[in-house]
């Protein structure tokens, strides 16, 4: 029998009624309660006017209707646009204008904004505010209150979109990632076997809900009937405290967030063996980085893999898990760095600027294909034909496969640096400067140079009360690297700027030093 996005939590609010599905600060909600809410704003959504196929576009901070929002769109048809509430005002109205969304949903912190932006947009034709009703403006608890708990008669199709989520934009404009009702659950299946998801898992969210990051964890977890509690928004001190009190399994983080726990100095005051599951994606990590995380909270807790929004949210194209159990000292320990290898139900290849496939050892473009590949970028034909192309899913990442069918990442192809003709990892120089023991984390960009066509540069943002002049950390690099791939001038910022996934925005760092 299809397994349709709606039907996920449909079975849970069926099988684990009473089980208590979400903790949202003090609001706990049991399956029942979530898959009631769920129909409720299904229906109230019907009751405006919506038809099969129209957007509901919501902007909030992680909290259980979202949860509710997450499945109410596509029970009754619609499509959900998650809008990404640090886009700056000019981006989250493209957002909303570009997916013709009809209904806007809202966090009442979002007021000013809402009522700033209205007359900007060109399709929405119902506003709800989380927060109560006001002039113009419906309610969200009013509009469940006022519709049927049952599940909506509506006809659904496997491969009907249920979602478009809108990615950070840092390469241009935002692109609308369309996401079928096939795709979110073959990429859920994926998560929940790879990942050993068990109904006694207790999930804490922690990564926005606009974004793969947070969706994803979520829907997982739903499919087994575990327990989610949602953080709000990230908070290292809450995490640590929460997973000590509620005994949480699973955590889902960014290596910016991971590093930001490592650095708590209290870290050893928290009682952390509940945690049966680190995730860590969304960016590369430092190879030393992550072997003082394993050495700090165990290896055998982490896990990570290749991912993509792309990929239907998230959907994890290669996975790396026990292998990390036996990296400190066991015959895994060369598979450190790598993302794994290929995920249940997903095919993976490496290929040359021709698209032929290379062999083992050979660097190129990763690809990939599998039922939960994104139909494409919404209204945006050529940019959808670059990177989909006959079924497969064009990365841009770079990176090689072992003898053992583990693929390791080098970069990105627009991060390579080419300067006096030859090819620089800007990972690799990124990886060598943050093993400096003053150095928290560093970006490594090409800007023009009239004699190398590209230099090196590197942003680095120190640790607490450290100082250390450029001229140390280029003769640094210098002991440890080839000369051409070593910073031409290094830039210090007290905080490098970054994109709500947490990787380093070099586009910004790009223009800020003259190359857009």
């Amino acid at each position: 029998m299809p397994v349709l996005v709606g039907d996920i939590l449909r079975r849970q609010g069926r099988i684990n009624a009473k089980k208590i599905g979400v903790v949202d600060g003090d609001k706990e909600l049991t399956y029942r309660e979530i898959n009631e809410r769920a129909n409720r704003l299904a229906n109230g959504l019907l009751g405006l006017g919506l038809k099969k196929g129209d957007k509901v576009a919501f902007m909030a901070d992680n909290c259980h209707a979202y949860a509710e929002a997450y499945f109410a769109a596509p029970k009754a048809g619609l499509i959900i646009v998650p809008i990404n509430a640090r886009f700056n005002t000019g981006e989250i109205v493209y957002s909303l204008n570009h997916s013709e969304s009809d209904v806007f949903i809202y966090q009442e912190q979002f007021d000013d904004f809402a009522k700033k932006v209205r007359p900007d947009l060109t399709t929405v034709k119902h506003f709800v505010r989380i927060g109560g009703a006001e002039d113009g403006v419906h309610g969200y608890e009013e509009l469940l209150e006022s519709s049927r708990p049952e599940d909506p008669d509506v006809a659904i199709d496997l491969d009907d979109i249920a979602m478009i989520m809108y990615t950070s934009g840092a390469t241009g404009e935002a692109k609308g990632v369309v996401m079928t009702h096939r795709g979110i659950v073959a990429a859920t299946n994926t998560q929940v076997h790879e990942l050993r998801i068990v109904p006694e898992d207790i999930n804490l969210l922690v990564m926005p809900m606009f974004h793969a990051g947070g969706f994803w964890p979520t829907m997982a977890h739903f499919f087994r009937g575990a327990k989610t509690i949602i953080l709000s928004r990230f908070d290292e001190e809450k995490v640590l405290r929460t997973v000590e009190k509620e005994r949480v399994t699973f955590l889902n983080l960014v290596p910016t967030t991971l590093r930001r726990i490592l650095m708590r100095q209290d870290l050893k005051n928290y009682d952390l063996s509940s945690l049966r599951v680190i995730m860590y994606a969304g960016a590369p990590i430092p190879l030393h980085q992550l072997k003082e995380a394993m050495a700090v909270l165990g290896p055998h807790r982490f896990y990570t893999g290749l991912g993509a929004t792309e990929a239907s949210t998230g959907g994890m194209l290669s996975f790396s898990t026990a292998e990390h159990a036996l990296a400190l000292d066991g015959p895994l320990a060369q598979k450190l760095g790598s993302v794994g290898r290929d995920s249940m139900g997903v095919e993976v290849r490496i290929i040359d600027d021709n698209g032929q496939e290379l062999p083992i050892g050979k660097i190129g473009e990763i690809i990939a294909r599998g039922d939960h590949i994104s139909l494409g970028y919404w209204k945006k034909p050529e940019e959808t034909a670059a990177v989909f192309k006959e079924g497969w899913l064009h990365t841009g990442d770079l990176g090689y496969r072992d003898e053992d069918a583990y693929v390791f990442i080098v970069g990105r192809k627009k991060d390579i640096i080419i300067s006096g003709g030859e090819n620089i990892s800007s990972l690799e120089v990124e990886e060598t400067i943050t093993q400096h023991p003053a150095v928290a984390e560093a970006a490594v960009i090409g800007v023009p140079d009239e004699l190398w066509g590209e230099a090196v540069k590197a942003v680095v943002a120190l640790k607490p009360n450290q100082n250390v002049p450029q001229e140390e950390l280029i003769r640094f690099c210098r002991d440890r690297l080839a000369a051409f791939k070593c910073p031409k001038s290094v830039e210090f910022l007290s905080e490098i700027p970054k994109n709500a996934a947490g990787k380093l925005a070099k586009g910004e760092l790009k223009k800020l030093y003259g190359r857009s």
